[in-house]
């Protein structure tokens, strides 16, 4: 839960066209009055890492990848195998499309990895959400490491707690 957000936070998102048996919690129920609301954008330039095969989120028999790139790993030693690094990944803008940001992208349907860091404290004794225009098709949402919510549905605003 967003509740124990450390200091730096490293918010992952993994939007895909395609369905998973793995599911993860519900999302909160829609809050009102976003813009009446004291809010952080991070709308902006996020790194992204296409995930052609899902290997990202599932191993290659179908079980849940226990370094699922939601844990945003990182080399420890020379001998450690990373597949991906957000860090030196490409850059697109957030909210977008990816199909219209690149052009090896334009007929791409698949999974897709953003990823974005930014500092945050939270304040004792409120609630924060993470509150989402929309995403089309499936997406999942990791704070630090965990996944917190999943959303299915088509341009459709959602929000997690």
């Amino acid at each position: 839960m967003l509740a124990a957000m450390k200091t730096w936070v490293t918010l992952l998102l993994l939007l895909t066209s395609c369905l998973s048996a793995q599911l993860a919690p519900k999302p909160s129920p829609l809050i009102a009055n976003v813009n009446g609301r004291k809010t952080i954008s991070l709308n902006g330039v996020w790194h992204f890492v296409v995930d052609q095969y899902d290997v990202g989120t599932v191993t290659y028999d179908g079980k849940l990848n226990e370094r699922s790139f939601f844990r945003n790993d990182k080399p420890k030693t020379k001998a450690d195998l990373v597949e991906y690094d957000f860090d030196r990944s490409p850059l697109l803008k957030v909210p977008g499309d990816w199909n219209t940001q690149r052009p090896e992208l334009f007929f791409y349907e698949g999974t897709v990895w953003y990823e974005k860091s930014f500092s945050y404290h939270k304040q004792a004794g409120t609630r924060v959400f993470l509150h989402f225009g929309a995403a089309n098709y499936l997406l999942r949402v990791g704070v630090n490491g965990n996944v917190i919510c999943e959303h299915e549905g088509g341009f459709t605003s959602f929000n997690c707690e």
